[in-house]
């Protein structure tokens, strides 16, 4: 059988050949388990036990996109700061009307949090190229050779 596949590898001129996001799809499977048990005797609570994962090949693991950072974890610890920093600010009974412990405490918060948020920001766009090219690259299966065409 002749393949119609126009994309042929550029080290060993093979043509079986796929895209790194296609070896990756089709070697993650995500699995998802519930077992019920009961007594022999009948009486007594029935336990349920449900389980869930990922499995996934080898090759499928090591063609995986370039890594992202999450942006969820700066965004929470700003909006905690701020919360500690507020709470701060509205005691009336100490100097200035500020508990100035609760004041810094959520000001090192939202510091650490803005730094954290940039930081990640930055290095999700420095990765943008990297996954867009990802995105492109191909693979050949019989000598392994990865290539854009």
């Amino acid at each position: 059988m002749v393949s119609n596949n126009a994309i042929c590898c550029p080290q060993c001129q093979g043509q079986n050949v796929q895209l790194l996001s296609i070896i990756l799809a089709a070697g993650t499977s995500h699995i998802q388990a519930t077992h019920q048990a009961q007594s022999q005797s009948g009486f007594g609570p029935s336990v349920t036990v449900e389980t869930s994962g990922r499995h996934q090949t080898h090759l499928a693991a090591s063609v995986g996109p370039p890594p992202g950072k999450r942006l969820l974890g700066p965004v929470i610890l700003t909006g905690v700061g701020a919360i500690i920093l507020y709470d701060g600010l509205k005691l009336m009974n100490t100097y200035w009307g500020v508990d100035w412990t609760r004041f810094f405490i959520g000001a090192i918060f939202i510091t650490v949090g803005v730094i954290g948020f940039v930081r990640h920001w930055k290095f999700n766009v420095a990765q943008y190229d990297k996954l867009e090219e990802w995105r492109r690259t191909w693979m050949c299966h019989a000598c392994g050779t990865r290539f854009i065409p």
